[in-house]
């Protein structure tokens, strides 16, 4: 379990939180359930941790620093524990999952907490509970982090440098989270006008990637069912229902299915040669069902490639190894394209924009984009492909 990775992750996606995740130390321990912070530590499952999904990693350690970032540990004074749980974990969640990460099944799930802080959510949930009840609520509401560590918290064990939070500060939970989404976005801005700026005329920042012997293969998925939906119809001359007519074989004019398909192809760092290629094989497939092009990206796109038989697909040049941006990725596709395609692995944040997308993601990875379809090919599904 690379857990450093994961705080890297979560110090990219959140850099108002860098000083408060500095001052933490995370600590493997099987005894927890799945993880926990006492404001000095994080304790964590390593194989609940290493079970999610590499999103649903991030959210869980944003989640625990979050508690920590808004002191949520020494905010509680003499309010109904229960209800505190509850209101704090629901802003945090809703504040996650508005960034775009997948919430963890089974915590709670709020919605409207997107517009409250913890205090203005706990007087609501308070009223709730005193009108409906406790059993009710408790039935509405489910079982949630009890927080058992923070019994322990006292002002005194958390100290300064690690409590400078942003609620000293005076501004609220949706205030940093608002904030933190400008910075966060400005400091992706600025790296990739940096990597265009430095690549001007010439793709020096990525490498050229080579794919040895694509070969062929049995397709993985049923490509005419798939692209079916949106087949159109041109005219052409078929032996199909030809006829004789003087001894001589005539053909019929016609209709002919045809759909145009564009394929954009991760080619980023976390894509090696092997998944490429299986990507490529899966191009090969879709040429008997589309006319086809296809292009790569990983934090740029790298143009498209009319594709008009197997041999044009063993041409292609392939450029990548850098990070992964689906937003890159999705701008890529023509307005008016019938079928638009995306092979990845799913290991990144998804788009902003949403747009009828059929999304191919190999490995256990799981996403959940904004429109579109989402197929998964597992590795029992990748084995079982015939040569």
């Amino acid at each position: 379990m690379q857990i450093d990775l994961i705080i890297r992750r979560v110090m990219i996606k959140y850099p108002l939180f860098g000083s408060i995740i500095a001052n933490l130390e995370f600590i493997s321990d099987c005894s927890y359930k799945t993880a926990a912070t006492d404001g000095k530590h994080v304790f964590y499952n390593p194989d609940f941790l290493g079970a999610l999904t590499s999103s649903e990693q991030v959210f869980l350690v944003a989640y625990e620093v979050s508690h920590v970032a808004f002191n949520h540990l020494n905010r509680k004074n003499d309010r109904d524990v229960e209800v505190w749980n509850i209101a704090t974990d629901g802003v945090i969640n809703a504040n996650l999952k508005n960034d775009g990460l997948t919430i963890i099944k089974g915590v709670v799930d709020i919605p409207l907490a997107i517009n409250y802080d913890a205090e203005e959510l706990y007087d609501m949930l308070l009223e709730e509970k005193q009108k409906i009840g406790e059993k009710e609520f408790k039935e509405k509401y489910g079982e949630v982090d009890n927080h058992s560590l923070w019994k322990e918290v006292t002002k005194n064990i958390i100290e300064k440098s690690a409590n400078d939070t942003m609620n000293e500060k005076g501004i609220s939970e949706k205030e940093v989270f608002k904030l933190n989404k400008q910075i966060y976005k400005q400091q992706l801005n600025d790296f990739q006008n940096n990597l265009t700026s430095k690549s001007l005329g010439q793709d020096v920042d990525s490498d050229k990637r080579i794919v040895k012997s694509i070969g062929t293969a049995s397709a993985l998925l049923n490509w005419n069912r798939i692209l079916q939906e949106n087949i159109k119809y041109d005219y052409d001359w078929s032996f199909e229902n030809a006829y004789i007519e003087d001894g001589v074989v005539t053909p019929s004019l016609e209709a002919q299915p045809f759909s145009e398909t564009e394929i954009v192809l991760d080619t980023s760092g976390s894509i090696n040669e092997d998944l490429l290629r299986n990507f490529l094989i899966e191009c090969k497939n879709i040429l008997g069902s589309s006319k086809l092009k296809v292009g790569c990206f990983d934090t740029k796109f790298y143009g498209f490639h009319n594709i008009n038989n197997e041999e044009d697909i063993g041409n292609m040049e392939f450029r990548g190894g850098g990070g992964t941006d689906f937003n890159v990725a999705v701008r890529a596709f023509s307005a008016n394209v019938l079928n638009k395609i995306i092979f990845t692995d799913g290991d990144a944040d998804m788009p902003d924009l949403e747009m009828h997308i059929i999304w191919i993601v190999f490995g256990n990875e799981r996403i959940n984009p904004k429109g579109g379809r989402v197929i998964y090919v597992d590795k029992e599904l990748l084995n079982s492909r015939k040569k």
